[in-house]
């Protein structure tokens, strides 16, 4: 729970505060901002000042301000616009954000949370731009797309030198044959997907239900840490998890 009152409380907290409040808010001419925008320059001056993390939970801003979470993800999204500028580059910031977060794997589609709104648009811009319309309507955090399409999307974040480690090991083990970094990402997808649909089937085929539970609780697991190294750059670690007798 976030305690604005009790951050204030501080002296030094409070003078940064209001100091940055007060700087902004003359700034043009007194009462010359609208009411969004001197809601906008309040939380500005709040993260500023230290009484509040702009990358606190959504919920947690909305409880502290006692305002709905659409109203927070506008006053967030508003402010990463201004705090990022023109010109500055998402992409460190977009794979922190996406190695921080769980995949779940439903057949030929991927999903995943990203609860920063900017992030969340980024992501959706870079999908069009290369002809791919996630589905973003199922929840505001929620972002659900095809295997092969994330897949094309993340070759544009990794860097040379982890999709070379993935690819070296896969071939080295004859795992897959040597082909672009998206295609043994998806063939590692898909036999991962393969492997667990019929162990699965297996185990409830023989009434065994909480076998089946053990398969796919772990393949979630394997599917997330799997994209996870990629994404941190650790093309060993990824390769490894391509190849486990659990997986192939």
């Amino acid at each position: 729970m976030i305690d604005l009152k009790g951050k204030l409380a501080n002296p030094g907290v409070a003078q940064k505060f209001a100091a940055a409040f007060a700087g902004a808010y003359l700034a043009p001419a007194f009462g010359a901002r609208s009411k969004s925008e001197i809601d906008l320059l309040v939380f500005t001056s709040l993260v500023d000042a230290g009484a509040l993390g702009a990358t606190a939970p959504t919920y947690d801003i909305a409880r502290a301000f006692n305002i709905s979470p659409a109203r927070v993800r506008t006053l967030v999204f508003n402010w990463q616009l201004r705090a990022t500028g023109q010109g500055f580059d998402l992409k460190a910031a977009l794979m922190e954000a996406l190695a921080k977060t769980r995949f779940a794997k439903d057949g030929e589609y991927l999903t995943f949370g990203i609860e920063s709104p900017l992030l969340r648009e980024e992501i959706i811009a870079r999908l069009k731009a290369k002809g791919v319309f996630a589905d973003a309507t199922f929840a505001r955090d929620i972002v659900r797309l095809r295997v092969d399409a994330f897949v094309e999307f993340i070759d544009d974040l990794v860097d040379p030198a982890t999709k070379k480690a993935l690819k070296q090991k896969l071939v080295k083990d004859k795992q897959l044959a040597d082909k672009s970094f998206t295609a043994v990402a998806k063939g590692v997808l898909g036999k991962l997907a393969e492997k667990i649909a019929g162990e699965a089937g297996k185990a409830i085929g023989e009434n065994v239900v909480d076998g089946a539970k053990d398969i796919l609780g772990p393949a979630a697991e394997r599917t997330t840490d799997f994209l996870i190294s990629l994404l941190k750059g650790d093309g060993g670690t990824a390769a490894r998890i391509a190849v486990s007798k659990t997986i192939v």
